[in-house]
């Protein structure tokens, strides 16, 4: 009897825990999501709670690495949706599983278009706004944006045929990113495969001319390298380095490499002054339009109103986030600078002999003339090296984002 429970713990945990697997490098955005979806059906026989099936396919489509996989797997898994409401006896409510289905796409739909442009360094609202609802046209299942996703999945793994009517379809037309570059089937990691090399950069810290290119480097076979110039730790969700840098302005430039085994490498950092250069001022308001609708995806700067540091810091707690600009209909100020911002705290680890302590956020909402505006954003804070904490400082900001249109007047 104790070996049976044994392997029902087992087996229990090993289920729960595909849910959490990243696809492997170089997997088409169709194999992606067919794999994604065959562990949500698994996991999906094991709950009846609507909840715990919509946690779950979030979870899931969060790990997939490219805006087409996670398309196609958001609109297959409406229909888990619908299974678990008629487990539950609630037919009524699979139309609205389908809805928030619909929503999760949606909300993955403006994350893909606000990091593409962030990765070509561009934050303007105007551009944010217009590159959204490029996004989201045609979001609603029709046939030409699905036509398109498994003509450019096809592409992406090699395949020569397409769908019917795809030929006509562009991703200018739908917003959607081009095809990925067909994919190596096997990526094998050379030298150690339970390390990745710290990045390296062509120039040394200190004073530089404006214009000088840096380049980043690392000597891990197929690592992929994220960059960030704001003070925050890069992440996946960061600017892919895919060429080179150009500094202009005095820069903060901090980097990672992740391998093919899907291991991170440590942070690297460094820091150039580039003499008699201002960085252009940020904007210091965000304009709601006419209409009074402030749109999905348009940024919104936020700061910290105190000092967090991870050694004290715990999961859940309520970081002081406030406005780092005013929110304004013409003259009239909305929102006032200083307004305070809803986040909250996903991880807060203290440093340890090995390893430097961190903290990751999630903003939330703001509060906005009476109306509840749903927010999205975050960033990622780690020690400057092992034994070092993490310490968010007073006035450092961050962008949120705009979640969905939302109605201010």
């Amino acid at each position: 009897m104790k070996t049976a429970a044994a392997l029902l713990v087992i087996t229990t945990s090993a289920v729960a825990s595909l849910a959490q697997i990243a696809p492997a490098p170089g997997t088409s955005p169709a194999a992606q999501a067919q794999q994604a979806f065959a562990v949500a059906q698994a996991r999906t026989m094991m709950m009846t709670n609507q909840a715990q099936v919509q946690g779950m396919i979030f979870a899931q489509a969060s790990m997939l690495n490219s805006f087409q996989a996670r398309s196609m797997f958001l609109s297959m898994a409406g229909s888990l949706q619908a299974r678990a409401s008629m487990n539950q006896g609630a037919m009524l409510f699979a139309a609205a599983s389908m809805q928030r289905s619909l929503a999760l796409r949606n909300q993955f739909a403006i994350q893909s278009a606000i990091l593409r442009l962030r990765n070509q360094g561009t934050e303007s609202a105007p551009a944010m706004q217009g590159a959204v609802r490029a996004a989201l046209s045609g979001r609603d299942g029709s046939y030409r944006l699905r036509a398109m996703l498994h003509a450019q999945a096809a592409q992406a793994s090699g395949q020569t045929g397409t769908n019917p009517g795809a030929s006509q379809t562009s991703a200018s037309d739908t917003g959607a990113t081009s095809a990925e570059p067909p994919p190596m089937m096997i990526r094998p990691t050379f030298g150690n495969p339970m390390t990745v090399d710290k990045p390296t950069f062509s120039v040394d810290s200190g004073k530089v001319d404006a214009g000088t290119k840096v380049r980043i480097k690392c000597e891990t076979h197929y690592a992929a390298i994220y960059y960030t110039t704001n003070g925050w730790t890069p992440t996946t969700q960061s600017a892919r380095y895919a060429g080179p840098i150009t500094i202009n302005y005095n820069a903060h430039l901090e980097a990672i490499a992740v391998g093919p085994n899907l291991l991170r490498s440590a942070v690297e950092q460094i820091d150039y002054k580039v003499p008699g250069s201002a960085a252009p001022a940020p904007e210091s308001a965000v304009a709601v339009p006419e209409d009074g609708v402030l749109r999905a995806g348009t940024p919104i700067r936020v700061s910290f109103a105190d000092n967090l540091d991870s050694e004290t810091a715990q999961v859940g707690d309520e970081p002081k986030l406030v406005l780092d600009e005013d929110i304004k209909q013409g003259s009239a100020v909305l929102a006032a600078k200083g307004s305070p911002v809803s986040a909250a705290l996903t991880n807060a680890d203290p440093s340890s002999f090995t390893a430097p302590g961190d903290l990751v956020f999630e903003i939330h909402s703001v509060d906005l003339a009476g109306k509840h505006v749903p927010l999205f954003g975050g960033e990622t804070l780690e020690g400057a090296r092992s034994g070092k904490n993490a310490t968010i400082k007073a006035a450092m900001t961050a962008l949120a984002f705009v979640a969905a249109d939302t109605p201010i007047k």
